[in-house]
């Protein structure tokens, strides 16, 4: 097994990566002891589909057997590697009852990072509404932040209120919705700046109601930012585009149920949906730059 970290080392996969599949083929090792099979170089398709209907019986999720699936094919390339087999049985093979991609082209970290430092740069110039052009446009460099940086939606933002925002403390507070958990986040500190200016001087300008930190209707408002970021990247096709991305990127950071949390999801499985993607996207990226067959 040590000899399989490293080479998920040399692969570059996230320390939180490599663990959980380790943690994987741990598992599917001890079924092959439970079941007499001598290695895993003499597993067919047959014993795979054996292994899964273990899993089954077991009332394990379809995601997490496809999440376990991943793990054995990275080991089942590993020893297609050092010359051990010479075909990867579980290549192909994945429970059905799962969406497989979440979302398509997920964007990466630096692709995050870098959209919201080219929006927050733009100058807004408007010949004829200047003024409330800069001031949605600082409105909307706060709501690209808590986008990109704290993965909110909609929802989450249209019940959020200026008391949530913790400049001292440098957190955010995400109230729950009837689709998500509350919790409490880290801001980073490219928001600290624009969010104190946005509380103290713009937000006021926008009429709001009570203690409401974005007034208006935010579908609208997050519909109309969408389409500006599209010029910045054409790929973006909406937030939960954005938001699924951050999720993506956490998933190679953080274990699972540290991004259920930060995520706000109200179960596991959804985490585990898009760990599925983040794994098989490894898979992609690791037989395009890696073909070893």
């Amino acid at each position: 097994m040590d000899k399989f970290e490293q080479y998920l080392q040399q692969q570059k996969q996230s320390a939180s990566t490599i663990a959980s599949h380790c943690y994987n083929v741990n598992l599917f090792s001890q079924w092959m002891a439970k079941e007499n099979l001598p290695n895993a170089s003499s597993i067919s398709y047959s014993d795979l589909l054996a292994y899964i209907q273990y899993e089954k019986q077991k009332n394990v999720s379809p995601a997490t057997i496809n999440l376990r699936l991943s793990s054995i094919t990275h080991y089942f390339e590993y020893l297609k590697n050092q010359g051990e087999i010479k075909k990867n049985p579980a290549k192909m093979l994945r429970v059905k009852g799962v969406i497989k991609r979440v979302i398509e082209n997920p964007l990466s970290a630096e692709e995050l990072q870098a959209l919201y430092q080219h929006y927050s740069q733009l100058k807004k110039v408007n010949i004829y509404h200047q003024h409330d052009t800069n001031i949605a446009h600082l409105r909307n460099t706060v709501i690209l932040g808590l986008l990109v940086y704290q993965g909110v939606h909609s929802g989450e933002l249209q019940k959020m209120e200026v008391c949530n925002i913790s400049l001292g403390a440098g957190t955010v507070y995400i109230p729950s919705t009837n689709k998500s958990n509350s919790r409490t986040l880290q801001l980073l500190p490219a928001q600290i700046l624009p969010l104190h200016e946005y509380i103290q001087v713009t937000r006021s300008l926008l009429k709001p109601k009570a203690d409401e930190l974005f007034p208006g209707s935010l579908c609208n408002i997050v519909d109309r930012l969408v389409q500006e970021l599209q010029g910045i990247n054409p790929i973006i096709t909406n937030a939960l585009h954005i938001r699924g991305s951050v999720i993506i990127s956490w998933l190679k950071l953080h274990n699972k149920r540290q991004v259920q949390y930060m995520a706000g999801h109200k179960y596991i499985s959804s985490t585990e949906a898009y760990a599925v993607q983040e794994i098989d996207t490894l898979q992609d990226e690791l037989s395009r730059h890696h073909p070893f067959g």
